[in-house]
């Protein structure tokens, strides 16, 4: 089993094409793939985002296919846009050490919430990086790496962890984040940041259960019950809201209310309300609508 942490540059055309979870290589590289690969070993992905590195997928490899071969199945041609096949096919690409990876589609990861590739991780791989005095971690770990390195079956299950720790931790309300990263927030990051400070929707709220998932309802993003035994409902939404997201809100307050027999209020967390809807949700008596924002900061950079 060989194991793989591959480096590449953001290019266009984009390889890796992480949507696909396919790569593809020439020469030496593409002999390796071939020779050494097989089905069900990892391949992890790392490139430079904002200055930093980060983890951004890894493969399950499916299978490792010469690019020739792949251009003579229409139905591979059909659905993979890979830029190795569209240069094949275009003759642009006569390199007979031609490959291409293509990962398990339910196995293989793009990360939602990119990895920081940095010293702490790197301490827990194998990999041996040194970091030297007069060097940023950046430029050690970049030097270390340039290259393909091999993983050990451990450090797979380290990266595995880190990846899914990373992501359940989601969003930092107290890390300063760039304009780009606004854009990439998640609704698990909003969830986080509320559980952390429930206080925002109201006073003395004990967290009964997030992701609540009820047969024939709905999925609940957080149910909370105050002092009182009034139970809150919280829907949460990253865009503008109208009617739907109301009524969908309404649908779980009316389940809880047919099934405690208490008293229920709802809350609704979103970026805004549409225009158009305004009015509606101005009088509502047992309805919150929180709006969620940032706020400009300037700072020194950072030189990692």
């Amino acid at each position: 089993m060989v194991n793989l942490l591959i480096p590449y540059i953001q290019e266009i055309p984009a390889d890796p094409v992480l949507d696909e979870f396919t790569y593809g290589d020439l020469g030496a590289r593409a002999r390796k793939l071939k020779k050494d690969l097989r089905e069900g070993d990892y391949v992890f992905f790392h490139t430079t985002l904002r200055g930093g590195r980060y983890i951004t997928a890894y493969y399950v490899i499916d299978e490792v296919l010469d690019t020739v071969k792949v251009v003579e199945n229409k139905a591979i041609t059909r659905k993979y846009r890979n830029p190795h096949i569209g240069a094949r096919i275009s003759g642009e690409q006569t390199n007979r050490d031609d490959v291409i990876i293509f990962g398990d589609t339910v196995l293989s990861y793009k990360l939602k919430r990119p990895l920081p590739f940095d010293k702490n991780l790197a301490n827990k791989l194998s990999l041996n990086i040194p970091f030297k005095n007069g060097k940023t971690e950046n430029q050690c770990i970049g030097s270390a790496t340039r290259a393909w390195r091999e993983l050990t079956a451990d450090d797979v299950q380290v990266l595995l962890l880190e990846i899914e720790e990373n992501e359940k931790a989601g969003y930092n309300p107290d890390t300063i984040i760039s304009s780009d990263e606004v854009m990439e927030i998640l609704e698990a990051d909003l969830e986080n940041f509320i559980v952390r400070n429930s206080n925002l929707i109201g006073h003395d709220l004990t967290l009964v259960d997030r992701q609540m998932d009820i047969p024939g309802v709905g999925r609940i993003d957080l149910l909370y019950e105050d002092k009182n035994d009034t139970l809150i409902v919280v829907e949460l939404k990253l865009n503008e809201i109208g009617t739907r997201a109301l009524n969908q809100l309404r649908s779980y307050m009316s389940y809880f209310k047919t099934s405690t027999k208490g008293k229920v209020e709802g809350a609704i967390i979103c970026k805004d309300i549409m225009p158009a809807f305004a009015e509606r949700f101005k009088n509502l008596s047992d309805v919150k609508i929180l709006c969620y924002g940032w706020r400009l900061s300037i700072f020194p950079r950072k030189w990692h």
